[in-house]
């Protein structure tokens, strides 16, 4: 159960196409309340925790789940996904290309994927998509660019190694967090990106926090939730057809488990 409303929190293992790849993730929502929006909820890169088992991704979708249905996914090649690489390439060798040239094509098309699972599952939902790490600049991106989103969080961007001059065009709620003792931080990419994003986007410094924050999930995951709480979603009614009907609709690996 949370910490907050006691809420029991229910979590199915599911899988879903990309194309002729098969990818993995998590689904989480309250066993008995209706959830009021969807998240998904975009891991950081593979050579660096980088999977739906991250410890900030867990905490997230334990906080979000008391009030939404939450999706969190490994990428291509990560953990049980599939992917499709030609005769002699490794899976560490395609993520560590990926790092070098920035190219984020495969990483958006599989945050894309588990976007519209996520819309499947919990059709009508508003969708609003936070991404740790790498995966806030992929969960930024395609927030930013998808018009069936309608919010996006950013928690710990590489700013040192990739540029988010993109949200210069951002006209939807997005939060960028950044903790002022990250490795990659860097407070002149900070004034930069002040300088370039529009009024919708904010951006918050958060003294004496790190990259990772083990030990200090709980601090985070209250401002995200506040964030996303604060665009007026609230809790209605009893989930428990809504709740059946995922588990019907969903490509279901394992038993089903509650967390608390």
């Amino acid at each position: 159960m949370t910490s907050t409303d006691q809420q029991e929190i229910v979590e199915e293992r599911v899988t879903f196409p990309n194309g002729k790849l098969t990818l993995s993730g998590i689904l989480a929502y309250p066993e008995s309340a209706e959830p009021a929006w969807a998240t998904l909820l975009c891991p950081p890169h593979p050579h660096f925790a980088g999977d739906m088992n991250n410890n900030v991704l867990r905490a997230l979708a334990r906080r979000l789940a008391s009030q939404a249905i939450t999706l969190r996914f490994d990428y291509r090649g990560v953990g049980e996904s599939s992917i499709d690489l030609p005769p002699g390439a490794s899976v560490f060798d395609y993520w560590h290309d990926i790092e070098e040239t920035k190219d984020y094509r495969d990483a958006l098309d599989d945050v894309q994927a588990a976007a519209s699972e996520l819309r499947r599952v919990a059709p009508g939902l508003p969708l609003t998509v936070i991404g740790y790490s790498f995966g806030a600049v992929t969960a930024m991106r395609h927030g930013c660019a998808d018009e069936s989103v309608g919010l996006t969080v950013g928690i710990s961007p590489p700013l040192t190694r990739v540029g988010l001059d993109f949200l210069a065009g951002c006209q939807k709620p997005c939060l960028v967090l950044c903790g002022k003792n990250d490795f990659l931080y860097s407070p002149e990419e900070i004034s930069r990106l002040k300088r370039v994003v529009g009024p919708a986007v904010a951006i918050e410094l958060l003294e004496g926090q790190d990259h990772f924050f083990r030990g200090e999930e709980g601090i985070l995951c209250e401002r995200v939730a506040g964030f996303v709480e604060g665009f007026g979603f609230s809790v209605v009614g009893s989930g428990v057809r809504l709740a059946s009907c995922l588990r019907r609709q969903s490509q279901i690996q394992k038993p089903e488990s509650k967390i608390g």
